[in-house]
């Protein structure tokens, strides 16, 4: 057996009590004058790029490669900085790190998130949590969640890690859409954007309350989705 994990990372491993949002805000505003531009951009299950196309759009301003680069370069030390300021505000949600240690030897723990990979790779390290993976598919990717399985499937197999099945562990609609359009089991977990509830009514192959309860229950749907059908 060896299974591709593609783990999404806001909701699902972590939060960050905000920091995106407030190191995004104040390089808008450094950038383009704008208080609180993303006050009002939903942020659950897109990527940077996408949620930076919203900003634009509402601020009234044009949304081009070059501007949104922009954007990127003055959010990353911004982030840094709200990640140590806020790092009594870090939360990694609960069961992570047994889970991720209890399912290593079924596979390869990737990241698939909407991050873009600086930025992830900043809250992954302020969490401790960044070396816990082998790869990943970012925001820097595509600005569209649902091809990012292809790519970290396709990136996967260049560095030689065998990816009999592939499973992306989520929090919202967005990454059950992505695991659906790549063919991937998909696990739905409560601690982030979506309640029970809404979690529910998407109809995901697997829906866990946290990482810690749903442990068991986790790693018996991967062996069984990996076992041989016929």
């Amino acid at each position: 057996m060896s299974v591709l994990f593609a783990w999404d990372i806001d909701g699902t491993l972590l939060s960050t009590g905000g920091a995106g949002r407030a190191a995004l805000n104040g390089a808008f505003l450094e950038l383009h004058g704008v208080p609180s531009a993303f006050a009002s951009v939903a942020f659950a299950g897109r990527t940077d790029p996408g949620i930076c196309q919203q900003a634009f759009l509402g601020a009234g301003l044009p949304s081009t490669d070059e501007s949104i680069q922009a954007l990127r370069a003055a959010y990353l030390p911004r982030l840094e900085k709200e990640l140590a300021t806020r790092a009594g505000d870090l939360v990694v949600h609960p069961g992570v790190g047994a889970l991720l240690d209890a399912a290593a030897p079924l596979g390869t723990h990737a990241l698939l998130t909407g991050n873009w990979e600086a930025g992830a790779r900043r809250k992954l390290k302020a969490a401790g949590l960044w070396d816990r993976f082998s790869l990943g598919a970012f925001g820097d990717d595509s600005p569209r969640r649902n091809d990012l399985v292809p790519i970290l499937v396709e990136r996967a197999r260049t560095a030689g890690i065998p990816a009999e099945r592939v499973v992306v562990i989520g929090d919202t609609e967005a990454d059950l859409a992505c695991a659906r359009a790549g063919g991937a089991l998909a696990v739905l977990v409560a601690t982030g954007w979506r309640s029970m509830g809404e979690l529910e009514a998407m109809r995901p192959d697997l829906l866990l309350e946290d990482l810690q309860a749903g442990r068991e229950a986790f790693l018996e749907a991967v062996v069984r989705a990996c076992e041989p059908r016929g």
